[in-house]
């Protein structure tokens, strides 16, 4: 299949082609999930390469040394020598991305694996995501976007893969549970981590999914749709979310993080 495909993921790979013939292809992605983040990394990085008439087209010069790892404007961001990417070529990733691309369209910078990428380390590539020049373009390949800080999640647009081609399921659980929330359904708060619990749901899928409902309430704080609750508990509630998301890296199981958050959850709803 090459890069030209991303398997179990066809209606993904359409959203990309339609945005790149377009031009209306963002400059920060977090590939989430799936088998392989790297290959959806790879269509992506084609698509915003290709000089043909469908982008990715697969024929052009340029989709071509994208297949074969050789075009000069794509830079796979890695360290051999240590356990997490060096400040140093973190620093020289940034410097980089304002020298104007070699000979494609953009300068895209690819990370296989944000789980060697700290806080700090995200810290020195988030003025880059702020404020870079449009050529630049980032691609963070990560089993879940919870690797990534808020600030770099909410720089980024998040492309959530799907495992065997099925439904997204973190992001319509994520839709029933703010929708649980929203209106004090007490039972259906108490039913759906019940769920959680006894679903065998991964930690990393958790994760997920706790963060889909946290950005769902946020943007009801700029919106009225904030149902049954008041603006200071939809706050509250994105606070225990997130703080439970960041426990959540640190191998806490998933059945003590739904119980907890059953229990704050529903007091929250309750005042």
């Amino acid at each position: 299949m090459g890069i030209w495909t991303i398997e179990g993921n066809e209606r993904l790979e359409q959203e990309i082609r339609t945005a790149a013939r377009r031009g209306t292809l963002g400059s920060a992605f977090i590939l989430s999930g799936g088998a392989d983040p790297m290959a959806a990394a790879r269509f992506l990085t084609a698509a915003m390469e290709c000089r043909g008439g469908e982008p990715p087209c697969g024929r052009c010069a340029a989709c071509r040394k994208v297949e074969a790892g050789i075009h000069p404007d794509v830079i796979v961001v890695e360290d051999a020598e240590h356990k997490n990417i060096s400040m140093e070529i973190l620093r020289s990733v940034r410097s980089d991305a304002y020298i104007l691309p070699n000979e494609g369209n953009r300068k895209v910078y690819i990370f296989p694996d944000c789980a060697r990428l700290d806080a700090k380390s995200q810290n020195v590539l988030l003025k880059v995501l702020e404020d870079g020049p449009a050529h630049a373009a980032f691609l963070f390949c990560a089993q879940s976007s919870a690797q990534l800080l808020p600030t770099i999640r909410s720089r980024c647009v998040t492309l959530r893969l799907a495992e065997d081609g099925g439904l997204q399921t973190e992001r319509a659980a994520a839709e029933t549970l703010c929708d649980t929330l929203l209106s004090r359904d007490l039972l259906g708060l108490t039913a759906f981590f019940t769920g959680v619990e006894t679903g065998k749901m991964k930690r990393e899928e958790l994760q997920e999914l706790l963060v889909e409902t946290r950005e769902k309430l946020a943007e009801t704080l700029t919106s009225d749709g904030g149902g049954r609750l008041t603006r200071r508990q939809r706050m509250e509630m994105a606070g225990v979310l997130e703080r439970h998301i960041r426990q959540l890296r640190f191998n806490l199981g998933v059945g003590h993080a739904a119980g907890a958050l059953s229990v704050e959850l529903a007091r929250i709803m309750r005042e």
